[in-house]
């Protein structure tokens, strides 16, 4: 299948199977797909941390939240593994700093752009993902010892779908809603 064609097979899995596991083998390929990622002046500004054990998996699912105190993704408590993003303090060329004064400037985007091939990785290979982006920083840095400073981005769960999951409805803006060429 071409790439295109994954794209829009391609969809965040909201309800997984927990009798079907990932197997570690599988976490590194779908990490060492996030490490090959390109990055600002390739800085590679990331840390992932697999969290594959009962333990931590049950601590990760008390730190996922959506607003003040309110826990997200019912459906964590199903997911087989998770892999971790944290956002690393970035060593960017002098003359970039100068220019936009944050050698931060760039991680976010790596940071994103990693997970997403993560995500194509885990599709290559049968799985199922769904990015989370909200999750409680304080806790993430005391289960898993994140240093303070280093924020937990993202949060990729990896399993595969349960039975009879259908995704959301993948609609799409129009291509000319998007996109133009040579001016807005």
């Amino acid at each position: 299948m071409d790439f295109l064609e994954m794209m829009n097979r391609r969809y965040s899995c909201r309800a997984y199977d927990p009798e079907k596991g990932v197997t570690r083998e599988e976490l590194m390929k779908i990490v060492e797909a996030g490490r090959l990622s390109p990055s600002g002046c390739n800085s590679q500004p990331w840390k992932f941390i697999v969290v594959d054990s009962p333990e931590a998996k049950e601590k990760l699912c008390d730190a996922i939240v959506v607003g003040k105190g309110v826990t997200g993704a019912p459906w964590r408590h199903q997911v087989p593994a998770f892999i971790i993003l944290v956002e690393e303090p970035a060593k960017v060329m002098s003359s970039v700093i100068d220019h936009y004064q944050d050698s931060q400037r760039f991680a976010p985007g790596d940071i994103g752009a990693a997970c997403m091939n993560m995500c194509h990785e885990a599709f290559a290979l049968g799985l199922d993902t769904c990015m989370i982006g909200m999750n409680d920083q304080a806790k993430m840095e005391e289960y898993f010892g994140i240093p303070r400073g280093h924020e937990a981005r993202l949060v990729l769960a990896v399993g595969h779908a349960a039975d009879g999951f259908k995704p959301v409805n993948k609609t799409r803006k129009d291509f000319d809603a998007v996109c133009s060429f040579n001016k807005y």
